[in-house]
């Protein structure tokens, strides 16, 4: 049974390195129906408890990469935006960009 749940765990650490959130998502509910179904002893648990904190831990990196990222592709594009340049008579022109906003999911 343990095994069977550490497989699914191995899944989950799979998804989130791999940055599939759906993956990630349905291995968490299988880990979770798998558990429920099953039941966890207090020994199985308490050797699980490990895992589930570096996966916690892992997925938290994840995100604050993810949002760091996010951040630099906002500057980059509003540093787009705001391109000025001159033409050959010294004349300013500004170059606006087709760049559409980013959504935040």
């Amino acid at each position: 049974m343990i095994a069977r749940l550490r497989d699914r765990l191995a899944a989950v650490r799979s998804a989130i390195v791999a940055g599939d959130p759906s993956r990630t998502m349905d291995a968490i509910e299988e880990f979770v129906a798998l558990a429920r179904k099953k039941g966890l002893e207090p020994a199985d648990k308490a050797r699980l408890d490990a895992e589930l904190v570096e996966l916690r831990v892992l997925a938290e990196a994840s995100m604050k990469g993810a949002r760091q990222a996010l951040d630099e592709i906002q500057a980059i594009v509003a540093a787009a935006r705001s391109l000025q340049t001159y033409d050959d008579r010294g004349c300013r022109q500004v170059a606006s960009t087709a760049a559409p906003a980013p959504h935040r999911f």
